[in-house]
C-alpha cells in the first residue's frame, strides 16, 4: 500500500498575498506570509477515511485588512476573518493540541509558514520538525509527477475533476486526501 502510519494529519494553510507577491517572494513593503486559515484532516490510512477535521480562521496581526487579490483567490472574506477568527498564537496552540502528536503531511512544506509565523510573532514553535512530511513524496514514490500539481489539483493526475473550490485550506487538505485515496486504489492494483 502507501506505507503510511495508520493515522496521519493532512493539512494546508492559506496566507496573506497580494498581486505579484508570489513572484516577489513576499519581498514587497510590509509583505508577510501571515496565515489566515489552517485546514486539517485526521485520516485513517488503512481505510482512507476522514476521522476528524479542523478549520481555523486566523486574524493577521501585521496586515489585518485582507487584499482584494487574497479575497478573490481564496473566497475568504474580510467579514469571515473579522467575525470568526482567532489570533495566531491561539490557532497554533489549537492545531498542535488537536494533532495529537501524529505525523503531519502537507503539499510542499506548509510547516515553513507555520514556523515563520511563530518567528514573526516571537512565540515558540510547538511542533517537532521530524513530524512534518511532504505528501508530494508519497505520490512521487509511485511515479506521480506531483510537482506539476498543487494541493487543490492533485486529483487531476488520476483523471478526476476538482470537486471543491481550491485555495481554501480545508478544501485543499480534503483534495490531497482524495488524491491519496486514488493513489491507494491504484497501488492496490486497481485501475
Amino acid at each position: 500500500m502507501l506505507n503510511l502510519p495508520k493515522k496521519i494529519i493532512v493539512f494546508d494553510t492559506e496566507f496573506t498575498a497580494w498581486l505579484g507577491s508570489m513572484e516577489r517572494n513576499w519581498g514587497g513593503p510590509n509583505e508577510h506570509k501571515e496565515i489566515v486559515q489552517i485546514g486539517a484532516i485526521r485520516i485513517d490510512t488503512e481505510k482512507m477515511l476522514e476521522e476528524d477535521f479542523l478549520d481555523i480562521f486566523i486574524r493577521p496581526q501585521l496586515n489585518p485588512i485582507l487584499s482584494d487579490y487574497f479575497i478573490t483567490l481564496t473566497g475568504i472574506s474580510q467579514k469571515t476573518v473579522d467575525k470568526n477568527s482567532v489570533d495566531f498564537p491561539a490557532a497554533i496552540k489549537q492545531f498542535s493540541s488537536w494533532s495529537q502528536l501524529l505525523n503531519l503531511y502537507s503539499f510542499g512544506g506548509d510547516e515553513e509558514e507555520l514556523e515563520e509565523n511563530c518567528k514573526l510573532l516571537k512565540i515558540a514553535f510547538p511542533f517537532e520538525r521530524l513530524r512534518f512530511f511532504d505528501v508530494r513524496d508519497v505520490f512521487k514514490k509511485f511515479g506521480i509527477p506531483a510537482e506539476e500539481y498543487n494541493s487543490g489539483t492533485i486529483v487531476r493526475v488520476f483523471g478526476k475533476e476538482i470537486s471543491r473550490p481550491p485555495h481554501n485550506a480545508l478544501n485543499d487538505a480534503r483534495t490531497i486526501v482524495d488524491g491519496l485515496r486514488e493513489l491507494a486504489f491504484k497501488a492496490a492494483g486497481n485501475k
